[in-house]
C-alpha cells in the first residue's frame, strides 16, 4: 500500500472520529451513529489493506439496532 493512501485512511478515520465527539458534545445522536458508520466502514477497508486503524469506533454512544 502506497504511503499517500494510508495517509489518507488515517487522516479521514481521524477527521471522523472528531466529527463524532464534536457530535456527542451537541448531544447529537444522530450524527454520532452516522460517523461511527463511517468509520467503521474505514476502519473496515483499513483492515482488508493491512492498516491498523481502530481507535474505538465501538466506543460511542451509538445505538444499535
Amino acid at each position: 500500500m502506497s504511503e499517500g493512501r494510508e495517509s489518507s485512511l488515517r487522516q479521514l478515520a481521524a477527521t471522523l472520529r472528531q466529527a463524532r465527539g464534536e457530535a456527542e458534545g451537541r448531544g447529537d445522536a444522530w450524527s454520532v451513529a452516522v460517523h461511527t458508520v463511517d468509520l467503521e466502514e474505514v476502519e473496515r477497508v483499513g483492515r482488508e489493506l493491512g492498516v491498523d486503524l481502530a481507535g474505538g469506533a465501538s466506543q460511542s454512544g451509538a445505538v444499535r439496532g
